[in-house]
């Protein structure tokens, strides 16, 4: 069973990066909402966020792709760097290939189109601080698509082919990713030292070339390790 993180002690700060007011309006009040009381940030364009970052670090950052004065992907690049804890969600009308995963390399935790109502906004946050991946539907068949035919472009047997790249305790570990684990979590379950367990999924990302959670999860579904 997937463990869940308690929400209320780890969301304290959130910052919103979106130029338009509705939108920010209708994220601040769900995860007001969801979080009870958080200090909310909020910037309309690159540059505001940039201040925001160099003031502040916050537990959680929402963040739209497309803003008047450049690409939400650079404040990703910029959380990554300097707070890498942070959970990064993206919150954005772009649905095409690129963007999607340009964000996801980036080191975004989540991708999530507009258009989802309050309750379904408020259960992909919950997702994301549980350690999952929030990905909208459509976000997510596009992830799974791009592996399988990663898959079928080698004869059906790229799954079993990284597989056998992988120690037994990684291919354990990889599954425990996909399913949300963190790594204390992963620690405390196969009672070994959490930098024991980082090592491992360094090794897993550089062995299977991934760049992050998302791609990792994608990599465990070809494996069979996973199914969502």
């Amino acid at each position: 069973m997937l463990l869940r993180r308690p929400i209320l002690s780890t969301i304290k700060d959130i910052l919103i990066v979106e130029d338009h007011p509705q939108a920010t309006s209708v994220l601040a009040a769900v995860v007001c909402s969801e979080f009870g009381q958080v200090q909310i940030a909020t910037a309309a364009s690159v540059s505001e966020g940039k201040r925001q970052l160099l003031h502040h670090v916050y537990d959680m950052a929402l963040i739209d792709l497309g803003l008047p004065d450049g690409s939400g992907l650079e404040l990703i690049g910029q959380i990554v760097a300097t707070t890498p804890a942070t959970l990064i969600i993206v919150t954005t009308i772009f649905d095409d290939e690129f963007n999607l995963f340009e964000a996801l390399r980036a080191g975004a935790n989540g991708y999530l189109l507009k258009g989802h109502s309050a309750p379904e906004l408020a259960a992909f946050l919950r997702d994301a601080v549980a350690g999952q991946l929030p990905l909208s539907p459509s976000v997510a068949q596009s992830v799974l698509a791009f592996f399988r035919q990663h898959r079928d472009d080698s004869g059906g047997a790229a799954n079993y082919a990284l597989a056998d790249e992988l120690t037994g305790r990684e291919v354990e570990i990889l599954a425990m990713i996909a399913k949300g684990y963190r790594v204390k979590e992963v620690s405390e379950l196969l009672k070994i030292a959490t930098n024991t367990v980082s090592v491992h999924i360094k090794s897993i990302y550089r062995k299977l070339n991934l760049h992050n959670r998302a791609e990792a999860t994608a990599v465990a579904v070809t494996m069979n390790l996973y199914k969502p």
